[in-house]
């Protein structure tokens, strides 16, 4: 079981986090509240984490972040750290999937 943070010890986790937003993804603690206002206070993927008892994370597109783009335009949203992890994998599964429906491999043999 964890023990509670002392106020101290609130006071100076909101603040490093503050920090850490802005030093790493240029968005302060306002925007980040906002962005998960109009996701509906969850996780945009699975709609269920609402970042209690883990903060939910900010997604970024790391394509656009090697283009040089400044990084508050390579967020996309907030995501719980399982779908936020497993995002890349969403996106090589979708490519597979658009190219099988194209193209399906049976195609070239029955017909």
């Amino acid at each position: 079981m964890t023990a509670k943070r002392t106020v101290e010890q609130q006071r100076r986790y909101e603040r490093d986090r503050a920090a850490r937003l802005l030093r790493t993804y240029e968005i302060t603690i306002p925007e980040f509240d906002e962005i998960l206002e109009v996701q509906g206070g969850t996780c945009y993927i699975c709609q269920r984490a609402k970042g209690i008892s883990r903060a939910l994370q900010v997604d970024h597109d790391h394509e656009l972040e090697a283009q040089g783009l400044p990084m508050r335009e390579t967020v996309r949203g907030l995501l719980c750290g399982r779908d936020n992890n497993r995002l890349g994998w969403y996106e090589a599964k979708q490519q597979r999937i658009e190219r099988y429906l194209l193209n399906p491999p049976a195609k070239g043999v029955l017909l």
